[in-house]
C-alpha cells in the first residue's frame, strides 16, 4: 500500500522569488531618497523664486523712478530758463504789468470786461 502523499511545495527559485523578496526592501531604500530629492528641489525652487520676484519688482521700480527723474530734470531745465529770463529787467517789467497790473507813474490801467452774454429772450 502506497501512501498518498502530496509533494511539499518547495520555495520558488529564480527571478520571480527574488523580485518579490527584494521589492519591499527596494521601495524602502528608494522612497526616502526620492522624498529627500523632491523636498530639496522644492526648497531650491522656493529659495530661487523669492529673490527673482524681488529682483523683478525692483527693476520695475527703478524704471518708474528713472522716468520720474527724467520728467523732473526736464522741468528743472525749463525753470532754469525761466529764472534766467526773470533776472532781466525787461522780463520783470513784462510780468509785473501782465500779472499784477503795475503801471509807471502817470499811466492809468484799465480792464476791459467782456460783453454780457445775450439772453435767449428777444
Amino acid at each position: 500500500m502506497a501512501k498518498n502523499t502530496k509533494p511539499k511545495k518547495q520555495p520558488a527559485s529564480g527571478k520571480a522569488a527574488t523580485s518579490k523578496a527584494k521589492r519591499p526592501s527596494l521601495i524602502r531604500r528608494v522612497l526616502p531618497s526620492l522624498l529627500t530629492v523632491g523636498f530639496s528641489f522644492v526648497i531650491v525652487i522656493g529659495i530661487g523664486l523669492l529673490p527673482a520676484r524681488t529682483w523683478l519688482a525692483q527693476r520695475e521700480s527703478i524704471a518708474d523712478t528713472q522716468s520720474h527723474l527724467d520728467a523732473l530734470q526736464t522741468e528743472v531745465a525749463k525753470l532754469e530758463v525761466q529764472l534766467q529770463l526773470l533776472e532781466t529787467d525787461s522780463e520783470v517789467e513784462r510780468v509785473a504789468r501782465q500779472n499784477f497790473d503795475y503801471v509807471y507813474p502817470g499811466e492809468e490801467s484799465y480792464r476791459i470786461l467782456p460783453a454780457p452774454a445775450a439772453s435767449g429772450t428777444d
